[in-house]
């Protein structure tokens, strides 16, 4: 079996091509919140959670912090806003955006009765380096949100190597408040580094964590089984690979997040112009 991608390291390596001095520090816990299923799946209504924006980035306040925000998913978005984060853009596309939020996938389930049906509104939850900021501010939202929906589990779908560390630190905050929850994502090692309950590991480009972009076969496929998962897990830490494999047979994994050498120059560039602004935005006024 291939081996997995390993995005800490990766990520590691780009931030220290940028000139950042010290290396980003994971969430990871020792203990994992567990919620049962109160009810049988097929009677539970599922909500979902993306790390994708609105078409018009509506979600940021007056001074452009981004926060949660909602969206009805009858009519389902044709498209999100994906272009801010750091999804494998040499690999595969966006623009399916049931290949980064299942919704068509997860309604056909529930009119066949796996689950009871969906929430009337999907949630997104911005990425946030703060990890403080996504336990204390946006999880807590996202769980208030999906209680107003009646919600009974949910289904986290993130997209780019941090994103995957919110849903995990979103999804802990959900169980340890008593909705079940599962993970569907690429990040393997970043994931279980942080410990959540469920996890359905899709070995595929970051970007589509849910699915082939225009395969709603494989999409539908992806779905029954992080129902299942939601179903079938006893215990927290419980780790599933898909059975569903990347139908292209180029070698996508080498390719994300490479530093080559002569790249060096430009990253380092760039962070000194990344923490330029940072500094200016932190200068009072």
């Amino acid at each position: 079996m291939t081996e997995t991608v390993r995005y800490m390291d990766r990520t590691r390596d780009y931030y220290r091509a940028l000139g950042y001095p010290s290396d980003y520090v994971w969430s990871r816990f020792d203990t994992v919140p567990f919620a049962r299923l109160a009810k049988p799946l097929s009677e539970a209504r599922i909500g979902l959670v993306t790390t994708a924006s609105p078409p018009d980035l509506g979600n940021r306040d007056s001074s452009g912090k981004r926060q949660v925000w909602s969206d009805a998913v009858s009519p389902p978005p044709a498209r999100l806003f994906t272009d801010n984060v750091a999804w494998d853009k040499e690999s595969t596309h966006t623009e399916d955006r049931a290949s980064f939020l299942p919704l068509e996938a997860v309604q056909q389930w529930a009119a066949e009765g796996r689950v009871g049906d969906v929430a009337v509104r999907f949630h997104g939850v911005p990425t946030e380096y703060r990890q403080r900021k996504t336990m204390e501010i946006d999880a807590p939202q996202v769980l208030e949100r999906l209680r107003a929906d009646g919600a009974d589990v949910a289904l986290l779908s993130p997209l780019r190597p941090v994103c995957h560390q919110t849903v995990s630190l979103v999804a802990r905050h959900l169980e340890a408040n008593g909705i079940p929850t599962v993970i569907v994502g690429s990040a393997l090692d970043i994931v279980e580094y942080c410990g959540v309950p469920r996890f359905l590991f899709t070995d595929f480009p970051l970007g589509n964590p849910c699915g082939p972009p225009e395969r709603p076969d494989l999409q539908r496929t992806i779905a029954g089984e992080a129902l299942a998962l939601l179903r079938d897990a006893d215990a927290p830490r419980t780790t599933r690979r898909s059975d569903v494999l990347w139908p292209s047979e180029d070698e996508w994994r080498p390719r994300y997040g490479r530093v080559k050498g002569e790249d060096v120059e430009r990253l380092r560039s760039l962070g000194d112009e990344r923490r330029r602004r940072q500094a200016q935005a932190r200068e009072p006024g």
